[in-house]
C-alpha cells in the first residue's frame, strides 16, 4: 500500500501537467542523484569514469562472477597445453571486481596475469584479493598495460558492448548514439596492439564482429567457440537477431 502510494504520487509530480510539480520532480530527482553520487562509492566512481574517461568507457554494468565462460577458458588452456607454453602472460581487460583473473589462475597456474579496470571502485575491490606475486591489477590506461605486455592471450568478456540488457530489452537496432562502431573499432586496433603474434584475442559477448573490422585479415577463428546475440554491422545497425559469433581469435604470424 505505502509503496503503491509513492509510485502514484512519484508519477503525478514526474507527469503532471502542472510545470511546477514537474519542477519540483526535477529538482527532487536531480538532488537524490547527487547524493547517491556523493555518498555511494561505486556510484560516485562510475559517474567519474562516464564524465572523465568518456572516450574509454565501453561497458559499466559490474555485473561478473567466477567461473563465468569455462568452455571459453578451458578451450584457450587446451591451446596454450598443445603447444607445451606455461609460462604465458594473460591480460583480462575490464576485469571489474577480480572474479575473472582468480577464475584464470585456476585454468592457467604459471601464466603472468593482468587484470586492467577503468573503474576505480572495482580496482580498489580488486587490490584488496589476496593473490600471488604473479598477479597484478592495474589502472587501465595504454601505458600500463603496455609494461606487463605483449601477452600470449587478451581476454575481453562482455566488455566491448554497452548496456546490452537494455539493447536487448528496447529492442535496441541503432548503436549509433550509444555505442557506435567507430568506437569498438578504435579499441580492437588498441588491444590487437597488446597479443603476441600467434596469441590469442578472446572477445566473448561484444556488440559487433571482429570480421567487420579491418584486422579481420589478421586473425584466424579457434574451434566454433562463441555466443549468440544481437549483432551490429560497420553502420552500427542491426544485421540480425540471434547471430551466432565467434568468440576466440588466434592472431596471425607477420610476415
Amino acid at each position: 500500500m505505502k509503496e503503491r502510494l509513492k509510485n502514484k504520487l512519484r508519477s503525478k509530480l514526474k507527469y503532471s501537467s502542472n510545470p511546477v510539480f514537474r519542477c519540483v520532480w526535477a529538482l527532487f530527482h536531480g538532488a537524490k542523484s547527487v547524493l547517491r553520487v556523493v555518498l555511494i562509492p561505486s556510484v560516485r566512481s562510475q559517474w567519474a569514469m562516464e564524465t572523465f574517461n568518456k572516450d574509454r568507457v565501453q561497458q559499466t554494468t559490474q555485473r561478473t562472477w567466477a567461473n563465468r565462460y569455462p568452455e571459453i577458458f578451458a578451450a584457450c588452456r587446451d591451446f596454450f597445453a598443445k603447444q607445451n607454453k606455461k609460462n604465458i602472460r594473460i591480460l583480462s581487460y575490464g576485469c571489474c571486481t577480480g572474479e575473472e583473473v582468480v577464475t584464470l589462475r585456476e585454468y592457467f597456474p604459471d601464466a603472468v596475469i593482468v587484470g586492467a579496470e577503468l573503474n576505480r571502485d572495482s580496482l580498489r575491490i580488486c587490490r584488496k584479493r589476496k593473490c600471488d606475486s604473479n598477479i597484478h591489477f592495474i589502472y587501465s590506461k595504454p601505458e600500463n598495460i603496455r609494461k606487463y605486455g605483449p601477452y600470449d592471450a587478451v581476454f575481453c568478456m562482455a566488455v566491448l558492448e554497452r548496456l546490452p540488457m537494455e539493447v536487448i530489452r528496447k529492442h535496441i537496432t541503432d548503436l549509433k548514439d550509444m555505442y557506435p562502431f567507430e568506437k569498438y573499432n578504435a579499441h580492437l586496433h588498441e588491444i590487437d596492439t597488446y597479443v603476441k603474434d600467434g596469441g590469442l584475442l578472446i572477445a566473448h559477448n561484444t556488440h559487433y564482429d571482429i570480421m567487420d573490422t579491418d584486422l579481420a585479415s589478421g586473425y584466424s577463428a579457434l574451434g566454433s567457440h562463441g555466443f549468440t546475440g544481437m549483432i551490429f554491422d560497420r553502420d552500427s545497425k542491426l544485421k540480425k537477431d540471434n547471430e551466432f559469433q565467434q568468440s576466440i581469435f588466434i592472431k596471425k604470424t607477420s610476415c
